[in-house]
């Protein structure tokens, strides 16, 4: 029999557009910025998809692990010469629930390997835990506990969707035009849901108006969010490898040198949004409940400043609530989401009082709650909302966030109404799962190496 030709040869992007990849999975190499009222705004890839799975094995055949983790990586090896690690090419990011880690590792391995929590209550925890309800949770939110979860992004949506047939549907497939040669891995994950969305400017308005979504005309023409702002604020979202594990002192154990370091907790979740409810609002009011009370900005503006000069930290965020009954979305975060004081970073990086190093990749969605489910029906009716995916130095430092998005204490304090809440109120969040992102180099199955047969 002959032997098989390397279709991917033919034109190795690899070469052609010359990337040096990064330590981690989740910074993206090629984003370009635009100013916005000279505010910068990183230009971000416009289709996203999500695919989460359990894994199709049992969870003690090691040998099968040892086996997917050597196809995965050939896999996505062969995808990435195939589409460069840029924009207008793709991007592919596989994080693991603490299932995997769990169930198919010993204590004695996952005790040496996981990272750990520093964090004053935690100490000691993994630093990736399963996710937990919030004070405004509704009663139904589903907890999720997969084993895998893939993110894809590109400017173009084919490559995504062509991609996803490949690694998950049997049979012949082309990637660019050619043939798929060792990209299938459909027999070790079963997949449980499908998240499809989009991430640029005017999109939720457009994509809103033309599916009849109530509330979507109200959107104002340029708006990257249904609820009518940027998202993609390049000093609201942490720079370079800030949102790793090891990166910033005070959160995990993890050195430059360890297993994971260059990784991250990544959180996953699916909101709801109610567009009626938030543009009842006046232009003033969604300005003050998605930033500040403070803030001042005219209608047309999108993409408030957010430099670090401009962070609330705690003393002002508690003042806002006492003075103005009201405290923003931004505001409820950003003393836990960047830096309080001038540090300097385990690479030797001095990084400003104010800077963020939590990273979020969300994107909006009209699916209801997902494109496909095993677990649940989904509904054909379209409903505004976002796929939240969030990266930070633990998930316990998550926890802290997610816990003020809701401000129990500060609304008991204050006596505050929901709707004073930022936005809280106008969100119904459906699924919610913590994943680890792995460094590049064990992206595949991590630890399956080290495991003894």
């Amino acid at each position: 029999m002959a032997e098989a030709f390397d279709w991917t040869t033919v034109v190795d992007y690899t070469r052609r557009v010359p990337v040096d990849p990064p330590l981690t999975q989740y910074e993206l190499p090629g984003i370009t910025e635009e100013m916005h009222k000279d505010v910068p705004v990183a230009v971000v890839p416009l289709w996203h998809a999500v695919v989460t799975g359990r894994l199709a094995f049992p969870a003690d055949d090691r040998a099968t692990l040892r086996t997917a983790q050597a196809r995965l990586d050939r896999a996505l090896a062969e995808i990435e010469r195939v589409y460069p690690l840029q924009p207008g090419g793709l991007f592919v990011q596989v994080a693991y629930g603490t299932p995997y880690f769990r169930e198919r590792f010993p204590t004695s391995l996952t005790d040496e390997f996981m990272p750990k929590s520093v964090m004053p209550g935690s100490e000691g925890e993994w630093a990736l835990v399963d996710s937990i309800r919030f004070p405004m949770d509704p009663p139904d939110l589903l907890l999720e506990q997969n084993d895998i979860c893939l993110h894809f992004k590109s400017d173009y949506r084919h490559h995504i969707e062509d991609v996803i047939d490949a690694l998950f549907s049997p049979g012949d497939h082309r990637l660019n035009g050619i043939p798929a040669q060792g990209v299938f891995i459909g027999d070790l994950v079963t997949v449980t849901s499908t998240r499809r969305g989009f991430a640029g400017r005017s999109m939720p308005k457009l994509v809103g108006e033309h599916l009849g979504i109530a509330g979507a005309d109200r959107i104002p023409d340029g708006a990257m969010l249904f609820l009518g702002f940027t998202s993609s604020h390049v000093h609201g979202l942490a720079a370079g490898n800030l949102a790793s594990f090891e990166t910033l002192p005070g959160f995990t154990d993890q050195l430059p040198g360890s297993y994971f370091a260059h990784g991250t907790a990544m959180h996953l979740s699916h909101i709801a949004l109610d567009l009626e409810r938030w543009y009842a609002f006046t232009p003033r009011e969604r300005l003050h409940r998605m930033f500040h009370p403070r803030r001042t900005e005219t209608e047309e503006v999108l993409s408030p400043d957010q430099s670090p000069a401009t962070t609330t930290f705690k003393e002002e965020r508690d003042g806002d609530a006492a003075r103005y009954r009201l405290v923003g979305h931004n505001e409820q975060m950003q003393f836990l989401s960047r830096v309080e004081t001038d540090t300097v970073t385990a690479y030797g990086e001095k990084v400003e009082r104010g800077t963020a190093f939590f990273l979020r990749q969300d994107f909006d969605t009209v699916e209801n709650p997902f494109g496909f489910s095993v677990d649940e029906p989904v509904s054909p009716e379209p409903r505004a909302g976002v796929h939240f995916v969030g990266l930070g130095p633990c998930s316990q430092h998550y926890e802290l966030m997610r816990r003020e998005m809701d401000s129990p204490d500060l609304k008991e304090r204050h006596g505050l109404p929901d709707e004073n809440l930022g936005f809280t109120d106008v969100l119904t969040t459906t699924h919610r799962q913590n994943y680890l992102l792995p460094p590049r180099a064990h992206r595949s199955f991590p630890l399956a190496e080290v495991l003894v047969s």
